[in-house]
């Protein structure tokens, strides 16, 4: 196209717009919905120039207060008169039955969207105000570069073994333990894994090798109940300020009510409630073990999937652990880097993100996480009690066999029927208490070697001094002694 065409056509362009008076209908009824309009115009088919420059903008547009502070009427409209935009285009809800219309929550309105590595993720709500002694971290997966490792030494290194005893003090500061040994296998699709703690009993595992160049942690429900008061606060401070690249992949936090006030009943009657619908659709939920018949072995009640961002388990912990009459009940949710982001605030308040997980959890408003101590004492008498029955079953006859034909005393059947050397139970290991009663022998006390630099230090050579001959005689009989020529050592003729 020739710029004469371009000019001439622009020129006609303006001129036809100058000519919109703004009093057309079309115009009067997008700009001003208070007059009524009774006759429309018909629509042509071909649109023009005109048209389209005089339809709004959407930044001219009137946003209507949807909200608490908007009057809405019968009908759906606002006060005012103009219609409301429908509050989803999802084509409705698929209602579950008895289910009521629910509304949301205050604490799970703000929802924050990010942009990150070019996707929108969704920062996980926090119920503000409340929940903050609700729940405890069970399960913890982070992420760190592997530069990481050169901040805490303070200088750079190459080998592997250097960046795993590094990172094995660090977390031995933090959690109380680290790094133990190393695995067969790399898991993760990381190249390496090496254990936490110790063999026996597992806090969990660190990874390296490939993935970016980062370093893998997790940390098992054991870990985290082992680990030293406090540790939430530190790995906080660590991965705020210390850490390279840091991200939280994995955030497991459960409640636990060991009277039983919520049951598994009691969650599934708010699922169907619609009382675990946050997205305007109805959550995927499964059963397992026997609701029908219950016999003892503890009823799971799933909601969502686990290849989700957020997944909700309930199930009966008490039976779960072996008292079929128990009542202890725990609520788990996992939060997962799965289209959103976890902020490392969840490890200082795991109670509000659990709080506000879900419209149903606002039942457990004003209720505290029982203590640290109270939780490992239930789990150890369940797990006693589990130990005590099966150790009936297996050597009961044999007792009282001994006891009462063979006659032995007691002492006589407990020391033959015990094994010395081989420890305890693997639940009723004094390491899945505290860290300071399981093994404290870790890679980084043996990786780095003291030795004596005196012992690699070049002593100086002490130079032999000889005294040189004077006189011709002298000088002949030194070369003959050491085997050379005055014409060799330089030495003109005397």
């Amino acid at each position: 196209m020739s710029n004469r065409t371009r000019n001439t056509r622009r020129l006609v362009d303006a001129h036809n717009v100058r000519r919109e008076r703004g009093d057309e209908l079309r115009y009067r009824a997008v700009f001003d919905p208070s007059k009524p309009v009774t006759q429309m115009a018909p629509v042509r088919k071909l649109r023009d120039l005109r048209y389209w420059l005089s339809l709004p903008r959407v930044a001219d547009l009137p946003v209507p207060m949807v909200g608490q502070g908007a009057a809405r009427r019968a009908d759906g409209s606002a006060a005012h008169g103009a219609p409301l935009p429908p509050p989803s285009n999802t084509g409705g809800k698929c209602q579950r039955t008895n289910a009521t219309a629910l509304e949301v929550p205050d604490y799970l309105r703000p929802i924050e969207l990010v942009l990150e590595d070019g996707q929108v993720k969704i920062v996980q709500t926090r119920a503000h105000g409340w929940g903050d002694d609700l729940a405890h971290v069970d399960q913890l997966t982070f992420t760190v570069h592997e530069e990481t490792c050169h901040v805490i030494a303070g200088h750079r290194m190459v080998a592997d073994e250097d960046f795993i005893s590094t990172m094995s003090l660090k977390l031995l500061q933090i959690f109380g333990f680290g790094v133990a040994s190393k695995r067969p296998k790399g898991m993760n699709f990381y190249r390496d894994t090496w254990v936490l703690g110790q063999d026996d009993v597992c806090y969990g595992n660190l990874s390296f090798g490939g993935q970016r160049n980062t370093m893998c942690v997790q940390l098992t429900a054991v870990g985290c109940m082992a680990a030293n008061s406090g540790w939430e606060q530190r790995l906080h401070d660590f991965l705020q300020l210390e850490a390279i690249n840091p991200r939280l992949t994995r955030v497991d936090v459960a409640y636990d009510d060991f009277e039983g006030e919520y049951n598994v009943d009691q969650m599934y009657a708010d699922v169907q409630a619609g009382l675990f619908n946050c997205g305007g659709r109805n959550p995927f939920v499964e059963k397992r073990s026997d609701w029908d018949n219950p016999d003892g072995s503890g009823r799971t009640l799933y909601i969502g999937k686990r290849q989700n961002g957020k997944f909700c388990r309930g199930y009966e912990k008490g039976r779960e652990q072996g008292s079929k009459s128990s009542e202890w009940f725990r609520v788990e949710v996992e939060f997962k880097s799965v289209d959103r982001i976890i902020p490392l605030d969840i490890l200082l308040n795991a109670g509000s993100y659990l709080a506000g997980a879900y419209p149903a959890f606002q039942r457990f408003r004003g209720k505290k996480a029982p203590e640290r101590i109270q939780t490992i004492m239930k789990e150890a008498e369940f797990a006693f009690d589990h130990y005590l029955h099966y150790a009936a079953l297996q050597v009961g006859r044999l007792v009282n066999y001994m006891r009462d034909v063979a006659n032995w005393s007691e002492e006589a059947i407990v020391k033959s029927l015990a094994r010395p050397g081989v420890g305890f139970p693997q639940r009723l290991k004094l390491a899945n208490i505290s860290a300071d009663l399981g093994n404290r022998s870790f890679v980084h006390d043996y990786a780095h070697v003291d030795y004596d630099m005196d012992e690699f230090v070049r002593k100086p050579v002490e130079v032999e001094q000889i005294e040189l001959p004077t006189t011709r005689e002298g000088w002949k009989e030194f070369c003959r002694v050491n085997k050379t020529t005055l014409f060799d050592m330089g030495v003109s003729g005397i």
